[in-house]
């Protein structure tokens, strides 16, 4: 089979990701792969059953000490950077970097909480511009490049037809909200000959580039609920498809929005821009910062929401609620 000359280049450039990870893991002498702030170490990963902690999709979300440390080499300074930030591996209708740069978009909400070590303080200090924004690796990498063979797939199985938003910005009830976004994979036009428009969501996870691990999800992870709930308030749809995709196979699951949970998500994504993000920007706009870990630190958030708990129990009671529709190994049905 021919490959086009954009899926050539993108398949070339997967497999330079590759190359990488395996270079630098022969290179430290165990499967353990660094990238700026971002470490994804296969040896030492830790299970959790409720499935909070564990992220399939490899993301290496950083430590607290790999937060602001200028002694670390930078994402944007390595030799591979252009790799993962060519525009053949970039998500093609995800390119509004510069408007996400100044909102609280869905994608982060489950970090906002503190689903991750880390992760909280790190995307404070991103919207502070204190640090790069996350723009991708090896995981993102994968899934940028799979994602459109996803979408194939699961339009040929569903036959539902899928349509494209922009970014979307909320303004549901009031235009005070406009610092929460979204930019969803798709809108499923109709469902079954209904005149009913939903959200299409699609994941490729990358299992840390252990492809004999890469089964289709049989539940949905609890830290993939905030950004559900999130995508379908900001677009204000009451359903979602929700589409695992794997070389191995795929599954299917339908989510339904719930506005309590919202409510209570809301308040703690409100706590994290309100009370940390605008104040710290405020002094940064006034005064000369080098370090906002330090002189900022009365604004640095904690590591979790103090609402965390709550929403992790009412996401488990989502996921429960939200159960399998198709589950595919090599185009065969699964029981």
């Amino acid at each position: 089979m021919l490959l086009s000359p954009l899926r050539k280049l993108a398949g070339e450039e997967l497999e330079s990701c590759f190359h990488i990870i395996f270079r630098l893991s022969y290179y430290n002498g165990k499967y353990n792969c660094d990238i700026g702030p971002f470490m994804v170490d296969i040896n030492n990963r830790r299970s959790y059953s409720s499935q909070v902690l564990v992220d399939p999709f490899g993301e290496g979300h950083p430590a607290n000490n790999q937060i602001y440390n200028n002694s670390r080499t930078r994402y944007s300074s390595t030799p591979y950077a252009s790799i993962l930030q060519s525009s053949s591996l970039q998500h093609r209708f995800k390119k509004w970097q510069d408007r996400r740069k100044h909102k609280l978009t869905a994608s982060t909400f489950s970090g906002a909480i503190g689903f991750w070590r880390g992760r909280r303080v790190q995307l404070w200090l991103e919207k502070l511009g204190a640090k790069e924004p996350f723009s991708g690796n090896l995981a993102t990498c994968w899934s940028n490049a799979k994602e459109e063979e996803a979408l194939e797939r699961y339009k040929l199985i569903t036959g539902n037809t899928v349509l494209f938003p922009k970014f979307q910005v909320y303004s549901k009830n009031n235009l005070e909200d406009d610092w929460l976004a979204a930019s969803p994979d798709g809108l499923v036009d109709r469902y079954y000959g209904l005149n009913s428009t939903g959200v299409l969501e699609i994941k490729c996870p990358f299992f840390n580039g252990q492809m004999s691990r890469a089964s289709p999800w049989k539940r949905i992870p609890l830290y993939c609920i905030p950004q559900a709930q999130g995508l379908m308030e900001i677009l204000d749809k009451d359903w979602m498809e929700f589409y695992v995709w794997t070389p191995k196979g795929s599954s299917l699951f339908r989510l339904y929005r719930d506005e309590l949970y919202w409510d209570a998500l809301k308040i703690a994504l409100s706590d994290f821009w309100f009370h940390h993000v605008l104040p710290a920007k405020e002094l940064c706009s006034k005064n000369v910062i080098t370090d906002p870990l330090k002189e900022l630190r009365s604004l640095k958030p904690e590591r979790r929401h103090e609402l965390y708990s709550y929403i992790v129990y009412e996401s488990k009671r989502i996921v429960d609620s939200s159960p399998l529709q198709m589950r595919e190994i090599n185009g065969q049905l699964q029981n």
